[in-house]
């Protein structure tokens, strides 16, 4: 009797306690600690986004999470990433179950977040003047993904972001006709002009690259309706280039900030946003420009 009366109590600790998950009380996702987190959306922290992001990406829509995380990408709600040398870097939420894990599940993951001003310092895309491999060959992906801008990120953000796999016009220069678009698996990337825009651009459909270009991904919910020019300025995207302080980032060549994309009809460029918020600008791989990170949980 004894025996069955604590087996009992245990159990009910476990289910009030939170520690059951399916059917029983799952455990609240982690909310912020104000001086000990680094990363803050919504009052949850890395691990809070995470556990949301992954029930997202088991349940879609039926998510319990999914209307308020919704409201929050409609409603542009802000968060915050406090870098390595202690400045901060907002973000917004721009697509949920939008990119597809780089883990073999054929799950989409969670939650996509961007950087919504751009890191301290200015980056080249290559150390020379080429677009050849593209996004994938590039010195930039690079150092996003494990090197000096990777290392900028804090632990908690590192242990919890989800690798997930991006479409880009990697082929030799970008302008192989009739060739298709590639993945790579990236933690952190840079968006493409296809992500940002409804429709490509019709000037460009005689490039020889203009295939793979047209399948680097989709417009973010974010963005529609919001970015609606495809070869001129939209206010949304003009002002990320700089930095929280309002000036532009250490070392940069000009007020425009990196996509992914290069550049088919020259074979040393990449497509930038310029300041006026036109994300059909190009220029050489070689100068530095900001760089604004996207990422998912």
């Amino acid at each position: 009797m004894v025996r069955r009366l604590l087996a009992t109590l245990a159990i009910m600790s476990a289910v009030c306690g939170g520690f059951l998950t399916g059917s029983a009380v799952a455990t609240e996702p982690a909310k912020c600690n104000t001086g000990v987190d680094k990363v803050c959306y919504a009052g949850y922290n890395a691990a809070g986004l995470k556990q949301i992001a992954d029930d997202l990406s088991e349940k879609g829509r039926g998510s319990t999470y999914y209307a308020a995380m919704e409201k929050n990408l409609t409603d542009g709600v802000k968060g915050t990433l406090t870098l390595s040398d202690g400045s901060n870097l907002p973000f917004r939420l721009i697509g949920i179950l939008h990119d597809d894990k780089a883990d073999g599940s054929g799950r989409k993951a969670g939650l996509t977040f961007m950087a919504w001003n751009a890191l301290p310092k200015a980056y080249a895309m290559n150390n020379s003047y080429t677009n050849r491999g593209g996004w994938r060959d590039s010195l930039l992906r690079n150092q996003m993904n494990n090197g000096e801008i990777w290392n900028q990120f804090p632990t908690d953000f590192q242990n919890n972001v989800t690798p997930v796999l991006k479409q880009t016009n990697n082929m030799a220069y970008g302008s192989s006709s009739g060739s298709s678009a590639s993945a790579t698996a990236d933690k952190v990337w840079l968006v493409s002009y296809r992500e940002l825009v409804s429709t490509m651009y019709d000037g460009w459909k005689t490039y020889g690259g203009f295939q793979a270009w047209s399948q680097e991904g989709s417009q973010y919910e974010y963005f529609s309706g919001k970015v609606t020019n495809n070869y001129s300025g939209n206010g949304i995207l003009s002002g990320i280039y700089k930095t929280v302080s309002g000036s532009t980032p250490v070392g940069a060549y000009g007020s425009y900030w990196w996509e992914r994309s290069p550049y088919p009809n020259y074979d040393d460029y990449f497509l930038l946003v310029d300041s006026h918020g036109d994300p059909s600008y190009s220029n050489h791989a070689y100068c530095r420009y900001s760089v604004v990170p996207a990422f998912s949980f």
